[in-house]
């Protein structure tokens, strides 16, 4: 089975080898060099001044940022473009912020003069974005012009890119916080939560241990982390970044784009059509809305050893999505189209 999944990924075989090394007692010399090999080049991809890898999953990373950088009573502006925005607020919330949620139309962000408006009206403290929306397939593209309006308004950037960095550009060096994880375009296993910042957190209100960041940034400079991190997902993103970064990073945003772009092409000509906006479609996860049932969609496609996602969010039963992280190629990408061209043709037969 092939899996073109939001996440987990079709990890490569070099990954997978690394997983099943032996994990190492982390107060040791052979860890530390792990650990500036992986944060090096984390911080290569990401332009951020400090790096977080703790262990957990992307909500573990968004709850972090969200508790380092926010008080009880902060008034936050949220963006919503789907069910992860929605997670996002939720986190801001379960840490008793007051959170004010713009939301635009299905598929598209929020209008940049409707941000404008809200910062003038409401003078939040922080903005809280979904750079990549693994529901919608919505990539916010205008992220850095909303992110430069809060900054001249002083307020802090809190961004979501769970299902983005790196194959769905993103500077964290213009945001204050970036959450993000292992298991999606960074081509890992589970198990890792990465935070990227550019200054020392910010709240004033107790944090969970396991989540302060202040006691990643005082353990790194030491070539340590605070407690244990997921050595195993550490050795398997050693390898991954190798793999990324010999390719560059360009190609390998290029290489997403083009595999995303035939998706679009060739399933919006027998019937599906794309739920972002063209000019807002994530590189990493196509959304459709489906003509038939979509669970028979994913079923046939299952048959021909392909598994893909299930609609989430507002349109959970009437869409389905595609990923093209990790161990995917074009050819599987035409793979699946072609099941997907003789199911509809069948389909329309029947019909």
């Amino acid at each position: 089975m092939k899996y073109l999944t939001p996440g987990p990924v079709q990890l490569p075989d070099a990954v997978l080898r690394a997983v099943s090394s032996q994990p190492m007692f982390h107060r040791t010399e052979e860890f530390r060099k792990l650990f500036k090999s992986v944060t090096d080049r984390l911080l290569e991809v990401g332009n951020a001044r400090n790096v977080a890898i703790i262990p957990g999953t992307g909500t573990t990373a968004v709850d972090a940022a969200v508790y380092n950088f926010l008080d009880p009573n902060d008034e936050v502006l949220a963006l919503i473009t789907g069910e992860f925005s929605e997670r996002l607020a939720e986190s801001a919330e379960s840490r008793g912020a007051k959170v004010f949620r713009l939301e635009g139309v299905l598929g598209d962000v929020p209008k940049l003069e409707d941000v404008r408006r809200v910062i003038d009206e409401r003078k939040p403290k922080a903005l809280l974005a979904v750079h990549n929306e693994t529901s919608t397939g919505v990539a916010n593209k205008a992220l850095d012009e909303a992110a430069k309006l809060a900054h001249d308004n002083g307020m802090l950037v809190l961004v979501d890119s769970v299902s983005g960095m790196p194959a769905e550009p993103i500077d964290a060096a213009k945001f204050d916080v970036v959450a993000t994880a292992s298991h999606k375009a960074f081509m890992a296993p589970p198990g890792a939560a990465i935070v990227f910042f550019n200054d020392a957190p910010t709240s004033s209100a107790p944090r969970p241990p396991a989540l302060d960041l202040s006691k990643f940034m005082k353990s790194s400079s030491k070539l340590e982390t605070p407690y244990t991190p997921p050595i195993s997902v550490m050795f398997a993103l050693d390898v991954s970044l190798d793999i990324i970064l010999s390719q560059g990073l360009g190609n390998y945003v290029n290489a997403h784009l083009e595999r995303m772009n035939y998706l679009y092409s060739e399933l919006e000509e027998i019937g599906f059509a794309g739920v972002p906006r063209p000019n807002l479609r994530s590189n990493t996860v196509g959304a459709f809305y489906s003509p038939v049932d979509p669970q028979a969609v994913i079923s046939k496609l299952r048959e021909h050893g392909y598994t893909i996602s299930g609609g989430m969010w507002k349109i959970r039963d009437k869409s389905i999505r595609i990923g093209v992280m990790g161990d995917v190629t074009l050819d599987d990408v035409e793979s699946v189209v072609g099941v997907l061209r003789n199911f509809m043709e069948t389909a329309v037969r029947r019909s």
